[in-house]
């Protein structure tokens, strides 16, 4: 049901995760992860919601420009909804799973590159969102 990865944040540049996968695949995977009532920590479905996620950002910004960005950001505040959802049910982030959210924002936050904009003020506020949401 949901795509496993024995490590996605492995690479130093914290990409890693495995090959691109096609775009719809993309969509259909992050919207079986949206649709899970929690963001179980056994089965790594934060680490690979993440995974999706910068998959998705490459694909989005490489088909759309500078709107891809715009679609990448409202996925990350679906994951953050989700996150806030789990915790609120009672299960907090496990260390991994909070070091893994906390890499993703470093790394994203610090990705100046024109492609990506991530220095617009609305990049800034989702990210720093997380990160807030993620050190609690």
């Amino acid at each position: 049901m949901f795509v496993t990865r024995s490590s996605p944040f492995s690479s130093p540049d914290m990409r890693g995760g495995g090959s691109p996968l096609p775009k719809m695949q993309l969509q259909m995977q992050i919207q079986q992860l949206k649709s899970a009532p929690i963001l179980n920590p056994n089965y790594g479905m934060v680490q690979t919601y993440l995974d999706l996620l910068n998959q998705l950002m490459d694909v989005s910004v490489s088909t759309q420009g500078a709107y891809g960005v715009k679609i990448w950001l409202i996925e990350v505040q679906a994951f953050t909804r989700q996150l806030q959802k789990r915790m609120f049910q009672g299960c907090p982030l496990t260390p991994q799973e909070k070091q893994s959210v906390l890499y993703f924002c470093h790394y994203w936050r610090n990705s100046l590159h024109p492609a990506y904009a991530m220095a617009a003020p609305e990049a800034q506020i989702v990210l720093i969102a997380l990160t807030e949401f993620a050190s609690l």
